[in-house]
């Protein structure tokens, strides 16, 4: 983790380089359930990410892509990514010192990742593997109580009853292929991507596919914001070829669940849980990223329909991303 944190610094400090060149990317997202008017669920997660320049790559990792069937690496530019993240999860009542039973369990989920991405013009392939640990370990207490004592909010009170300490693993992949758009007036670009993919591992297993759609300029400096899993994901590539540019977007994700450690509790001790899970979830998205030069900006508006029967409705929730190219 020490290593990590110093290798993220030193890159904070890298020189820019002119536009149009391949350079790394320095991403911070950050998704809370403020933006829904909400504390409670999916309640906050932030991500820390650095992705290496086009082809600058540890050696065993071209070598193992040559490998793979369908990767022609004279066409398709390899990036390896590093991050940080920690997501927080809790039952709609966090004043209850005691929380509903029926209601999903406190949970906080602390992980380093590492991805690949391979991709051309027009297709990113994504794969990423998340390490971490779920329960005390993971500081979901300590920074949830810390926040809201900061902000005034509501103390949260029921953490005695989170999920216990498990080393969680998540393998997740991706691809993602985008197609062009009818031009419109004032050179106004559109596109259209399909994506499919999937999780495997002891925090989450699930099957996911969806889409979305874009209109604005310079579509082609990446595909989609940054996003923390299970979220469709822009893998963290950002290439901007003009000056100024921008984008709306909406999109949509569907996934089949076959686990959610934080609705299902621990894999091998008792731990709270909930009943009648929904197999089926989905994601709803809009938002908006603009960039100047080397910096892009966005936020994206998300609505995820009921995880578990008795959930009170469904969770509105906002991402914000900020990212560098260097």
């Amino acid at each position: 983790m020490r290593r990590f944190l110093i290798t993220a610094l030193a890159f904070l400090g890298l020189a820019s380089q002119a536009m149009g060149q391949e350079r790394g990317v320095i991403s911070l997202t950050s998704e809370n359930d403020l933006f829904g008017g909400t504390d409670r669920n999916y309640s906050n997660g932030i991500r820390i990410e650095r992705v290496s320049p086009a082809d600058r790559v540890f050696p065993v990792l071209r070598e193992a892509a040559d490998l793979v069937p369908g990767l022609d690496l004279e066409r398709i530019k390899l990036h390896q990514g590093f991050a940080l993240a920690h997501a927080i999860y809790t039952p709609e009542d966090i004043s209850a010192p005691v929380p509903d039973p029926e209601d999903r369990p406190y949970a906080g989920w602390l992980h380093v990742s590492g991805t690949v991405v391979a991709r051309d013009a027009k297709t990113q392939d994504s794969l990423q593997l998340n390490l971490g640990m779920v329960g005390p370990s993971a500081a979901g207490k300590f920074v949830q109580t810390n926040w809201h004592e900061m902000i005034n909010g509501v103390e949260p009170r029921g953490w005695d009853s989170q999920l216990h300490d498990e080393p969680g693993l998540e393998l997740i992949a991706q691809r993602l292929r985008m197609y062009d758009g009818p031009g419109l007036p004032f050179n106004l670009e559109t596109d259209y991507g399909l994506h499919y993919g999937g999780a495997l591992g002891n925090v989450r297993t699930y099957a996911a596919i969806g889409g979305m759609a874009r209109i604005g300029f310079d579509l082609g400096s990446d595909f989609g914001p940054p996003r923390i899993r299970p979220a469709l994901s822009g893998a963290g590539v950002f290439d901007p070829h003009e000056e100024l540019g921008g984008y709306l977007f909406i999109g949509a994700d569907a996934r089949a669940v076959a686990r959610d450690i934080f609705l299902d509790g621990n894999s091998f001790r008792d731990s709270p849980s909930v009943r009648d899970r929904r197999i089926l979830v989905g994601d709803i998205q809009t938002g908006i990223a603009l960039h100047y030069k080397a910096v892009q900006v966005s936020f994206t508006y998300v609505h995820r329909t009921e995880q578990f029967v008795a959930q009170d409705g469904p969770q509105r929730f906002g991402a914000i991303s900020i990212s560098i190219a260097r």
